[in-house]
């Protein structure tokens, strides 16, 4: 039992150190002065995959027709939805005369079959991408095209961070995307990039075709995004690939409105982590993995009389402190500030939910939009 304590406090150093090194790319991030400068010349196109979605069409067609970007080509690709989300495009898009907004019907199956036929679609060379359920800043699109000014970039990618922050729910999701968000940074920095969201990024045209799209990735649900980040980067080095963490380029989700729907939704994130050919997928993920269940692992301290009972109450305050003031630095940089009680529900509930994640990515049966794989 003596030597409980030190592997629990070895395993909260190196959790700790973690921390403090990723937090060391966290930059201290402003918005660009000039919102409208560089790139407002080049044609865009925009693609938006949406299945099931009736829900989010009408906030999604009011916000993208909001986007000040004067040279846009708009596409929103119906990946055989089942609730009449195609027909509220359709007849939006004929009701407001939006002649820059295209409706396509996916032939294929899936998201990354959507967003294929959205690029063959496409009339500019460069593409941004985002999702149905999503919300983009007026000048959303010139601030991304900031980076594509210079002509060695062929990807760029941006945050993403759910709205809310209202609940206990929702803060527990927005503190979990900071910890994300802090790994992509931190990862782009050293120029060995491992993930972004499609639901905030951008490529070249030809640069897709270049690397053959998704050829060799069509059988996992997701990651139409981390797996093509992968291919650029190993076809086009880490100085092609740009990650803008700026608030004015900031790209809005809805949470998650169920436990059952967000574990599902990670697990099927995390089921990625064997796939990749980067070893710091697989290695972040069963580190991830270890450290939670030393987390958990740390009531066993409770058992050593008072002395525990130190030793714990030290574990989690160590474990608090740091939380706060490394993922709060990232949540103030979007202007989000949880408050302490939150963060104190995040910190003990997080391990146990990275080790059901992970569970549930090794057992659970992936399901996405109604489809299951």
């Amino acid at each position: 039992m003596n030597l409980l304590p030190f592997l629990l406090f070895a395993a909260l150093a190196v959790y700790l150190l973690a921390l403090v090194v990723l937090s060391s790319k966290w930059k201290k991030i402003k918005a660009a002065k000039d919102p409208a400068q560089g790139g407002v010349d080049y044609p865009v196109t925009l693609l938006v995959p949406f299945r099931n979605e009736g829900r989010n069409i009408a906030g999604l067609l009011r916000n993208l027709a909001d986007l000040s970007y004067p040279n846009l080509q708009i596409i929103l690709i119906d990946d055989h939805s089942e609730d009449g989300g195609a027909e509220q495009v359709e007849e939006w898009i004929s009701s407001e005369k939006k002649h820059n907004f295209n409706l396509i019907s996916s032939q294929g199956r899936g998201k990354k079959a959507a967003i294929e036929e959205g690029v063959v679609m496409a009339n500019a060379n460069i593409i941004l991408t985002t999702d149905a359920d999503c919300a983009l800043s007026a000048d959303w699109v010139q601030n991304m095209l900031r980076a594509f000014d210079d002509p060695t970039v062929q990807m760029v990618a941006g945050p993403v961070m759910t709205k809310g922050g209202h609940t206990i729910f929702e803060s527990f999701q927005q503190i979990d995307w900071s910890s994300i968000l802090l790994l992509t940074n931190f990862f782009f920095s050293v120029k060995k990039p491992i993930m972004c969201s499609a639901a905030n990024m951008g490529y070249r045209k030809e640069v897709f075709y270049h690397v053959k799209g998704y050829l060799g990735n069509h059988e996992n649900l997701s990651g139409d995004d981390s797996f093509l980040l992968e291919k650029v980067y190993r076809r086009f080095g880490p100085q092609a690939i740009r990650y803008l963490p700026e608030s004015d380029v900031l790209v809005k989700t809805n949470p998650a409105r169920g436990l059952k729907g967000f574990l599902s939704q990670r697990a099927r994130w995390a089921s990625k982590w064997n796939k990749h050919q980067f070893w710091q997928n697989a290695g972040g993920a069963v580190l991830s993995a270890l450290l939670s269940l030393a987390s958990i692992g740390s009531v066993l301290l409770l058992m050593s009389g008072t002395a525990g009972v130190g030793m714990f109450a030290l574990y989690w305050f160590l474990k608090l402190i740091f939380e706060y003031s490394v993922l709060g630095r990232v949540l103030k940089t979007y202007e989000i500030r949880p408050s302490i009680g939150y963060f104190v529900v995040a910190s003990i509930c997080h391990p146990m939910y990275v080790v059901v994640v992970a569970f549930l990515s090794f057992f659970a049966k992936s399901s996405w939009k109604g489809r299951k794989r």
